[in-house]
């Protein structure tokens, strides 16, 4: 859903009121170039070891994003712990 918003002194006001499930929630904002001071982005001068380092850690994520998910039957079973936490997920859902 597109909607209209006001920036004002780093809040966002909707032009059109809206009634939202939750108090928080993450929205991605278009910001015209125009409005930018400066549209060059923020440049970190890191030193190479680090840029290796999180180069590595970037590719293990990928690597456990992109890992195929076991087949349902070599899944553990669940423990009563974890339903507890999956009912309770749910009843939080529904409000």
């Amino acid at each position: 859903m597109r909607v209209e918003a006001l920036y004002d002194h780093g809040r966002l006001e909707f032009i059109e009121p809206l009634q939202l499930k939750h108090e928080r929630l993450r929205l991605i904002v278009e910001v015209p170039d125009a409005e930018l001071v400066s549209s060059t982005p923020v440049t970190y001068h890191l030193p190479p070891e680090v840029l290796a380092q999180a180069q590595a850690m970037r590719d293990r994520l990928d690597a456990i994003r992109n890992a195929p998910l076991p087949p349902d039957d070599e899944l553990p079973e669940l423990s009563a712990k974890q339903r507890e936490r999956i009912e309770a997920f749910a009843l939080r859902e529904d409000r």
